[in-house]
This record gives C-alpha cells, structure tokens and sequence, in this order.
C-alpha cells in the first residue's frame, strides 16, 4: 500500500474532524447527558428521602390515631357506664317513688275502709232501729246497744 500525500491529508482532517466534532456536538451532549444524569439521580434521591419520612409520618400518625382511638373508646366506655348507673339511680329512686305512693295508697284505702265500716256501721243501727220499730212497734235493746238513743 502506497501512502501518499491524499491519504495523510485525509487522516489530519478527520482527527480534525472528530476533534471539532467532539467540541461542538460531542461535548454538549455527553454534558446535557450527564446534567440529566444527575438531575434524575436527584430527583430519585428526594423523593426516596420524601418517601422515607412519608412512611414515618405515617408511622406516627397511625400511632397518634390508634391512641386517640383508645381514648375515644375509653371516654365512650366511661360516658356508658356513667349512664348506667345514672339509669340505675333513676330506676332506683323511682321504685321507691312508686313504693312510697303505693304505701301511700295503701294507708289512704285503710283509712277509707275503716271510715267506711264506721259509716256502715251506723247505718245498719239506723236500718236494725227501723226494721224493729216497723216489725215489732216498739224499741228494742240488743247486745247492749240501745236502739232508742242517738250515738
């Protein structure tokens, strides 16, 4: 192979070549490849630290609600409870309204009984004075009781 003058021009002006293409087109490109490179490597890294401390928040407000949640269910417990024995008071004072009016009652029957017999009592004096003065025309004393004088 001959090496003449074409093929040493040729060489130069293509190292020539991919020396200005290096600088002018090679370059930018591997720098805007390498910019987004790092712009994506970046973005990759904060948004694992952003995940990162989205799981913890996460973490901590799971374990702030499950603890609000224990409350809420002791205060619902406790607000039960007070209830219940609020509703057993009220059951309990009213029984013993309803046996306080009963017993009231009972004493207001009594009573109304024994007047009652009082009053039955003497009317059937007033009756017996009567049945015996039309049947027989004249007083009579039973038992000690006299028919004739007013009580």
């Amino acid at each position: 192979m001959e090496f003449d003058a074409t093929f040493i021009i040729a060489l130069i002006s293509f190292i020539c070549f991919v020396f200005i293409m290096n600088k002018i087109f090679y370059a930018p490109i591997l720098k805007i490849m390498n910019d987004r490179q790092v712009f994506v490597e970046n973005n990759y890294k904060e948004s694992e630290t952003i995940r990162v401390q989205t799981d913890k928040n996460e973490g901590y407000y799971d374990d702030e609600l499950s603890k609000a949640r224990d409350i809420a269910r002791g205060e619902i417990s406790k607000q039960a409870k007070n209830l219940k024995n609020k509703k057993s008071e009220i059951i309990a004072d009213y029984k013993n309204q309803l046996a306080n009016d009963v017993a009231k009652q009972k004493e207001e029957l009594k009573n109304s009984a024994i007047e009652a017999r009082d009053v039955l009592k003497n009317n059937v004096v007033d009756i017996a004075k009567n049945i015996t003065h039309k049947i027989f025309g004249n007083d009579i004393n039973v038992d000690g009781i006299d028919f004739n004088k007013d009580e």
